[in-house]
């Protein structure tokens, strides 16, 4: 039995540590620094200079701040939210007519502990698969509350400002399997049984993922 038990433990902590280097990957993801960086020499080149400073910097602040965070550390909620503010700047400064940004975070939830940039690719898939498939504009809305048996639920969605018939499909967020799938994985690592991940299309249309976690501060 208690090699059993070891095997066991072995297996948990190689299954973590594998969680802990694809989570690596979304400190940077070059995608999204080649697409800013064309959009930085685009705004240059017809001399829209104050938005290439503003998205430059937003851009020097973020890389520097994400690259000094352990992968493995927890946040708080208020300095992962900071990250994603940051993060969806850089994006306005691409997509200044297309993306409107929400965020609703209760003060009391400001320290809650949650693992470093989990939010980055659920937020980068909103963008991806709604905000850059559309032309027309949508919101992404970032929303922390706190549940009655005390865990902390923050939901990423994203939806047509305008909403209609057009609504943005569900199957534009077929290619989200992996970005999703890491989040799990690292919540699973981190929290077992007592994290939850969901996502799927919202009947009004556009896109949820809602990640659920024990309040931790």
């Amino acid at each position: 039995a208690a090699m059993g038990v070891q095997r066991r433990l072995a297996d948990a902590e190689s299954a973590a540590q594998a969680a802990q280097v694809r989570a690596l990957r979304y400190q940077v993801n070059p995608h999204f620094l080649f697409n800013t960086l064309n959009s930085l020499s685009s705004l240059v080149m017809t001399g829209r200079t104050d938005r290439a400073e503003t998205m430059l910097l937003a851009l020097s602040t973020f890389f520097r701040t994400s690259l000094s965070l352990d992968p493995s550390a927890d946040v708080t909620l208020a300095e992962e939210i900071e990250l994603q503010r940051l993060y969806l700047d850089i994006e306005k400064a691409r997509f200044p007519d297309r993306l409107h940004v929400e965020i609703v975070v209760p003060p009391h939830l400001e320290n809650a502990h949650l693992p470093a940039l989990i939010l980055q690719p659920i937020v980068e898939n909103a963008i991806k698969y709604g905000v850059s498939k559309s032309r027309k504009a949508v919101v992404i809305r970032i929303e922390a509350r706190q549940s009655s048996d005390n865990r902390l639920t923050v939901e990423v969605s994203n939806w047509l400002k305008n909403g209609g018939p057009d609504q943005l499909p569900a199957a534009t967020h077929e290619g989200t399997g992996l970005g999703l799938s890491n989040v799990c994985q690292r919540l699973e690592a981190r929290f077992g049984s007592r994290a939850s991940c969901r996502f799927g299309p919202m009947i009004e249309g556009g896109f949820k993922v809602a990640i659920t976690m024990p309040v931790e501060s």
